[in-house]
Formats: C-alpha cells, structure tokens, sequence
C-alpha cells in the first residue's frame, strides 16, 4: 500500500517519506482517507493551478502560423514532468502537437482519458481587457481561451499532478491528451489521435473538459450533444428588367417562399435522451423551486425566454437560417438566390433525414424545377446509453455536487471533441470542465479563479473514485 508517514529523529528532526509500505499498525488507507489528501494537495496547489492557466492563456493559439498550439501541449508537458509524469508528442502539422501524458500504477486494468484542446477562436473586438494577458480581476482570470479550453485544461493536466505527487494507488491508467484543431471540427486533433495512435489513447470512459458551468443552475454533467448539419439551397430564376419584373422569375422571392415554409413546419425529430419533464424537475430541484414555477416560466409566448429556448434546444431538432445572398442589383431581377442553414439534430437521428425532409417541402412549395439542396458538413449527434448507471457519470455527477453545488444533467446544443470518441466506440465520454458556457466565444472571456480549483477537485475526485484505489 502507498502512503507517506513521517520518522522524527529527535536529534536532527529529519522528515523522511517512505513509499509502498503499510503503516506500523498493518492498516491500510482507505478510500476517504485518500480523496481528502487530494483534496488537500490541490488547495496547495491553488497558486500553480493559476499561474499555468495564465500562462497558457498568454499563448496566441488561434493561428495556426503562430505554432500556439504545438507550444500549449508543450508547456502543459513541462509542469507535468516537474510532478514525475512523461509526455510523449505527436505531430499532425508543422503547427500541432497533441500531447499523451499517462500515469499507469500498474494495479488494474481500467483506462480512464482526460481530453482537452489547445486551440482557440480569434479573439475578435470589443474587450475590455488584453485577451492575452490573462489579467485577473475580481477573482476571474480574462482572456480568449480561459474557459474554452485553457481552463479545462488546466485542471485536467493539475488533477493528474495532484494524484501523482502523492502516489496514490489507482487501480488502473489515467491519461491525459491534449491536442490541436477542435475549433476546425478535429481533422488534426482528436480525430487524428483515433487514427493513428489509439492504442496510446483508449480508454474505458472519458473526461472532456469543455466549460458546462450555467449561472444560476449550477454545473452539469454533459452527456450528450447535438449534430449539426448544415445544408445549402439554391433556387434558380430568370432575369428581367426591375421595371418590369413580371417577366422575370426571382429567385429570392422563390426562396423566402420556401424559407417561411419551413419555418412554419415542424421538424422531424426523435426522442431526446434527456426529457423536457426531466429537465424541468431537475431545474426546479436546482433552484429550490417547486416544478409548476418552473413549468410556467416555460409556458411564456417570448420563444427568446433563455428557459424555454435552453429546453426547446434539448429535446427537439432545431434549425437557422444563417446565411442568405441573392441578386446583383436593385434593378434586376435576380435569377439566383443561395441560403445555408444549420440544423442541430438529436442523438438518433440521420443528416440524410433532414435532407429529405427539405426535398420534400420543396416539392409541396412547387418549385422542384427551380431549386436544389445539398448537405455542406454534418455530424450525427450521440449520447450515453443509460447514463445514470455509467460509472464515469455517477463519479463525475456527485464529487461536481460535492464541490460545486447544484448539478443537472445536461446535453449541449453544440458541438464537442466527445462527440468523435463516441463514434469510436468510447460510448461513456462526459463533458465536464470549469467556465459558464454561454460565454464560449465572447469578448472578455473569463473564468472564475473558484471554479478552477473546485473543477480541479471534481476531476481528480472522479478519476479516483472510477478508477478505483488499492485499499
């Protein structure tokens, strides 16, 4: 068994650590008795914990030209070899390469992966502050990456230190993986990692650590997410003079027919892992309100009510039409007219559905002959199959309770790297990490100094608990 005791030589008060032995009374540490040294250890370790968020944050990682991908899993590579831990680099492109860390006690055989990417969105306008300074004020740290990913990554690579600097005994392998290019759908980051190196990678369960904190509701524990599908639509016409526009065909006029059409039509759907009645007791037991409160607020006719669009977001296919162009002056009649629309589908359902459905409202509208439609880029969306008895949930779900106070579970609208090592087959992968998640991509981006170092608990706390330590 590993423990540390302290020898007192009472002539020179010399502290010796000595590993792998039993204490003198033959007891053994039990599994209490190790989760309240780590969690101690990483209160020691608050000021490394800040300063290696900072740090990363300060690296310009959202061009790729600037190598700041490549140099993030480097310095993450660096603090883990100051606490024992060896990583080993990958390079998918000149500019990343993604990270393997493991730590295997080699006293069981279950795998557990903390994924996480190093790469960020521009930084934009509108700050207030420097987004790569990484200035603390009122106990957040600001700047473009600091809850989307940095943070997440951040306490995933100090819950490993954490374990480590105390040897303790886990009855199997934690990894830590940290790559490139999630921002441009993972071609070069997780996927990558899939492809061509995981057997360093798999895994049994997986911690992804994008930010699922959400205000007054607390954090969830993500275990799903939507598929986005984006389609494109064209519609054909015919030039005339805008004088005389009755001879012409326009196209944008066919085209805004069709749009209202399916806007006014319900979406295909299936059922959402997660239920709208579901949600809404576990939102009332949240906030401490009785559930018809909570069932009232939704009722509202204002579809924007962050509630009702939050829930409508969960469990029912959605879609917008964000892009339009069409035409070439105000006097013409213009004869082509191009949109793009994004739907976001549920875990179940297929993008070529979608696709059909949009032919088939086309063909209601009569305009077959004037209009086609293709998918741009689509992904299935995908979910844990009985997640409330998945271990790597129910760890994450009570030491998140425990720490962080009210926990929902959730599924995410958007898209997450956990969506790739599920279609591998890597079914029990939650989303986890520190930050509000409505501020993913936002000028002056921060994370609350509070919130790394609990998040920093939960994952370390999880990973024990899941893999289990030798008693």
């Amino acid at each position: 068994m590993c423990i540390r005791y302290l020898l007192i030589d009472l002539n020179t008060l010399k502290v010796f650590s000595l590993l792998n032995l039993k204490d003198s009374f033959g007891e053994s540490m039990t599994t209490n008795e190790w989760e309240q040294r780590v969690i101690a250890r990483i209160d020691e370790l608050k000021d490394e914990i800040v300063q290696l968020c900072q740090d990363l944050i300060r690296i310009p990682s959202w061009d790729r030209e600037m190598r700041g991908e490549a140099e993030v899993a480097h310095h993450v590579g660096r603090t883990l070899e100051k606490h024992g831990i060896h990583s080993e680099y990958f390079a998918s492109h000149p500019s990343i390469d993604n990270l393997v860390a493991t730590w295997d006690t080699k006293k069981g055989t279950r795998r557990l992966l903390f994924n996480g990417h190093a790469d960020v969105v521009p930084p934009g306008e509108d700050w207030t502050v420097d987004p790569f300074k990484a200035e603390i004020r009122d106990g957040r740290i600001y700047g473009r990456g600091a809850m989307d990913m940095k943070g997440g990554i951040t306490t995933m690579a100090m819950a490993l230190c954490a374990l480590r600097d105390l040897d303790v005994p886990l009855k199997g392998t934690l990894i830590l993986n940290v790559v490139g290019d999630e921002e441009r759908q993972g071609q070069l980051g997780t996927t990558w990692c899939i492809q061509n190196i995981w057997k360093k990678i798999r895994a049994d369960a997986a911690i992804v650590a994008e930010p699922t904190g959400l205000g007054l509701l607390g954090y969830t524990v993500c275990i799903g997410e939507k598929g986005p599908v984006w389609v494109r639509i064209q519609t054909k016409g015919e030039k005339a003079h805008g004088s005389v526009p009755a001879i012409g065909k326009n196209a944008i006029v066919s085209m805004l027919q069709l749009l209202q059409h399916l806007r006014e039509k319900t979406l295909p759907s299936v059922p959402s892992p997660l239920s709208r009645d579901g949600l809404i007791a576990q939102i009332a037991n949240a906030l401490g309100v009785e559930e018809p409160l909570i069932e009232n607020l939704t009722k509202s006719s204002d579809k924007s009510n962050p509630l009702t669009a939050g829930l409508e977001a969960m469990t029912k296919t959605t879609m917008n039409i964000g892009k339009i162009k069409g035409g070439v002056a105000a006097n013409v009649v213009p004869d082509r007219c191009e949109a793009e629309l994004d739907f976001r589908i549920l875990p179940g359902q297929k993008p070529q559905e979608i696709l059909d459905w949009i032919l088939g409202q086309v063909k209601h509208v009569g305009i077959s002959d004037q209009c086609n439609a293709e998918l741009i880029e689509c992904f299935e969306g995908s979910s844990i199959p009985n997640y409330e008895q998945e271990p790597i949930v129910t760890s994450v779900y009570k030491a998140s309770k425990e720490f962080m106070g009210p926990t929902i579970y959730f599924m995410v609208p958007y898209a997450t790297d956990g969506r790739l090592l599920r279609q591998k087959g890597l079914k029990s992968t939650v989303v986890y990490g520190p930050g509000n998640m409505t501020q993913a991509h936002t000028a002056d981006e921060n994370v609350k100094i509070e919130a790394l170092i609990k998040v920093t608990k939960v994952q370390a706390i999880a990973a024990l608990r899941y893999l289990g330590v030798e008693e």
